[in-house]
């Protein structure tokens, strides 16, 4: 997680473009839920695709930790489904169309590898984009997008805390990147104001 870096939402577009196909599907989709990458990595077509083919309007994860009761589900906004398909017709032309396949193919009939993912993003993107990039991309649009929505940064803090599915406030704290500076220069923005 360290060094990783959150890009904004236009920085999102140019790295979805450089990367191929399955890799720019597999950014899609973790920048657009903030899933982890063993959540993406663990998908199969129809977790993805309806019995009919046509893609899902809600994705549910399915569940890594004992904690959760029931899957993880997330929206998928309509401007990142181009890359999703693109990837699932590629794959269905190469014959993988299997509702029980693997959305993200790996060697021997396993899931990609984190560390396949990792390397590829990496050498394509540059230092700072490993697998995490995406997952911290989310949460930062998230928060910003929230706290400017509803003007209560404590509600987006704890909103964007369930996104992500974090079990505590501090690690989502951590993973916006906010510092105690940053805090002290909005106490004084706010209180050493005269009224």
């Amino acid at each position: 997680m360290a060094g990783m870096k959150a890009v904004t939402l236009d920085a999102v577009w140019p790295l979805l473009e450089r990367l191929p196909v399955k890799y720019a599907c597999l950014a899609a989709l973790g920048v657009a839920t903030g899933c982890r990458i063993t959540e993406l990595l663990t998908l199969r077509r129809f977790d993805l695709l309806t019995p009919d083919g046509r893609l899902r309007d809600e994705i549910a994860f399915p569940e890594l930790k004992k904690r959760r009761r029931t899957h993880r589900k997330m929206h998928l906004p309509p401007v990142f489904r181009p890359y999703v398909i693109a990837h699932l017709e590629r794959e269905g032309r190469l014959g993988y169309e299997r509702p029980d396949g693997w959305v993200f193919r790996g060697y021997h009939g396993r899931p990609m590898n984190r560390i396949a993912a990792y390397r590829c993003f990496l050498r394509t993107l540059g230092p700072g984009h490993g697998t995490h990039w995406m997952r911290k991309t989310f949460a930062q649009l998230m928060f910003r997008h929230l706290e400017a929505e509803t003007g209560d940064p404590l509600k987006a803090l704890e909103t964007t805390r369930r996104a992500l599915d974090h079990e505590r406030i501090d690690t989502t704290i951590r993973y916006l990147g906010l510092r105690e500076a940053e805090i002290e220069a909005a106490q004084d923005a706010i209180f050493n104001e005269k009224g």
